[in-house]
Parts: C-alpha cells; structure tokens; sequence
C-alpha cells in the first residue's frame, strides 16, 4: 500500500515516491525538515526556477477576511451575563451545569456551557465558608 504522506527518508522503496506536482510535500520537506534545494531537486527531477516557484508560491487571500468559521452558539455578551448570574452569591455559584442550562432555557449541552465559561475566564470555586484565621486567634 503505498504511502500517503511525503517520504521523510529518502531511501524508501521504489513505487512509494511522491509524485513532482505534490507540491505540499516539496514545500514540508524544505521547511519542515530542512532539506536543502539542491537535494529536493535531485530527488523530484526538477530545476532550480521550478523548486524556487514552489517555495515562493504566496497562500491566497481568504475571499471572506471577517468569517472565521462558524458562529458560536453562545455569544460573548450571552456568556458575560450569564457569568454575572452564576457569581451573584454562593447558592448560584455552586449550581451544576445541567441545571443552569435547563433553568435558563438555552439552547447548548452542558458541556459546551462549560467550555463556554471556562474560554471567558470563569471557573467555578467554591467561596470559603469562614476565614483561615479568626479574631480570637491573632495574637497582639
């Protein structure tokens, strides 16, 4: 079964080569791992212009700069209000997820709740129930 991916030695069998017009695997192999031009040359059989064309090739634009991919199913604004429910006082702090979900009718599972939070910065911790040191305590 030949390989799928470029050849990172270059003493595999024969019948396993990477065809010349996989550029990718031209582009991996020099940057990558460092193969000099000289030697990818050598290898895929084709001149200097042509290994340098490759190298150079620019990555197009993205036709659409402002999209970058799907939107989320919890905005930043949603997510930030909720955070300042879920803060409010010890009782709402220590509710669990999936009943914050059913509570506030939204539309997510719990555990994309939670990825939500915790990619706005807000984890969960229990408050202290007293302080670690008491009045009575301190020494004068």
């Amino acid at each position: 079964m030949p390989v799928s991916t470029p050849p990172l030695q270059f003493d595999h069998q024969k019948g396993y080569e990477i065809p010349t017009k996989h550029k990718e695997a031209i582009r991996q192999l020099h940057w990558f791992r460092k193969v000099p031009k000289l030697q990818l040359q050598e290898r895929y059989h084709l001149g200097a212009t042509t290994i340098d064309k490759i190298l150079e090739y620019k990555v197009p634009k993205r036709k659409r700069p402002s999209k970058a991919g799907r939107p989320k199913k919890l905005s930043d604004a949603q997510v930030n209000i909720i955070i300042k429910y879920c803060s409010k006082n010890y009782a709402t702090r220590c509710l669990d997820y999936d009943y914050l979900v059913l509570k506030l009718k939204l539309q997510v599972t719990a555990s994309t709740f939670q990825k939500r939070l915790y990619q706005q910065g807000y984890f969960r911790c229990v408050a202290c129930q007293k302080p670690y040191l008491t009045p009575a305590q301190v020494i004068s």
